[in-house]
């Protein structure tokens, strides 16, 4: 009888195929292929844990968004940058302010800085202060030529009071009055005293118009006793 190969082992007899060997080639090949499929799979799903560790790196599809980290703000304990003024402005030594205004604040703080052409000084000041203006107040900055000190010519400070400008704090507290003027030619040695006032707004509203008053030149000191205000606080700056 002739026996027919049919391409297969005989699993159960244990027979080997004949036909020059091509079923166990092919048996080969099967599990060749089964194996590189196998090996497939494994490496996608590695690739895919690395993924899902590591994150993708593709652009993301649109309407997709990714969160940009957001740096802390930076706090300071100066917001005024008054400590960098310290090694070269000055701090009066001599400074009086209302206690019963700053009680539930810290005291104020001023530095100042004597410069301006030769002879003729301009005075820079900046300051911070944690005040509470009442409504219907105004802050006004007043200075005052010290009637102790001397100009270049032996001629003494007036002792009058001349209301400046309005001082608005930022919300820090922050206030500066640059470059202002002590007056002329050889006043060099003149200390000015500051004065921050609190007083009505329609006081307030006066200081201009008499300023512009012919003739005027400050307030005496009698006329500035009469004037109802509140002092702030007040220090001196010596242009010697």
């Amino acid at each position: 009888m002739t026996h027919t190969d049919t391409g297969s082992d005989d699993a159960t007899t244990g027979n080997e195929p004949q036909g020059g060997g091509n079923g166990r080639s092919d048996n080969r090949t099967k599990i060749l292929i089964a194996s590189i499929g196998a090996v497939a799979a494994v490496a996608a799903a590695t690739a895919g844990a690395l993924f899902a560790q590591n994150g993708d790196t593709r652009e993301p599809s649109k309407g997709s968004s990714i969160a940009t980290p957001v740096s802390p703000a930076i706090e300071t304990d100066d917001p005024c940058d008054l400590q960098r003024l310290a090694d070269s402005w000055n701090q009066p030594p001599s400074q009086r302010y209302n206690e019963t205004l700053f009680a539930n604040h810290d005291a104020p703080r001023v530095y100042t800085q004597v410069g301006g052409p030769a002879r003729s000084p301009e005075i820079s000041v900046k300051g911070q202060m944690n005040l509470n203006i009442p409504a219907g107040q105004v802050l006004y900055l007043v200075t005052r030529p010290d009637p102790d000190s001397k100009d270049e010519y032996g001629h003494p400070g007036n002792g009058r009071f001349y209301p400046g400008t309005p001082v608005s704090p930022t919300s820090d507290g922050c206030w500066e009055d640059d470059n202002h003027s002590v007056g002329y030619p050889g006043v060099e040695g003149i200390s000015e005293t500051y004065l921050l006032v609190l007083v009505g707004s329609d006081q307030a509203a006066k200081f201009p118009a008499d300023r512009k008053a012919k003739d005027w030149d400050g307030y005496s000191a009698d006329d500035w006793r009469a004037i109802s205000k509140i002092d702030v606080m007040n220090f001196h700056v010596s242009t010697a």
